[in-house]
């Protein structure tokens, strides 16, 4: 939303002054990048966390478990800007998260 936001002042700002609009979308795009645009740190830190603790409570499939240890790792190294880091992360968890919902769904509750 911050992007739509910002981008349509933006176009606004630069029928009226150019500079003031290229200014402000440095700016914009600056504020969604440091949202989660511009790398996944945080997201990789929670899968990684998230798998530890699922090895300590063996309950879903460990193999399970490893690809998030790989998964949330590249999700840290994405502080490095390599695209494919990034393209590695978002696709690994897709896979990560779908497999983790069939596991899920499969564990009986007590």
């Amino acid at each position: 939303m911050i992007a739509n936001i910002g981008l349509a002042a933006v176009i606004d700002l630069s029928t009226s002054n150019a500079e003031q609009a290229k200014t402000l979308l440095v700016v914009v795009n600056t504020i969604v990048e440091g949202l989660g645009g511009g790398n996944e740190v945080v997201g990789g830190l929670w899968v990684l966390l998230l798998s530890i603790a699922g090895l300590k409570i063996n309950e879903l499939p460990k193999l399970l478990h490893y690809l998030g240890l790989f998964i949330g790792s590249v999700g840290i190294l994405t502080i490095y800007p390599a695209e494919i880091l990034t393209e590695i992360f978002g696709l690994g968890q897709i896979i990560w998260f779908s497999w983790l919902g069939v596991a899920m769904l499969k564990t009986p509750q007590n």
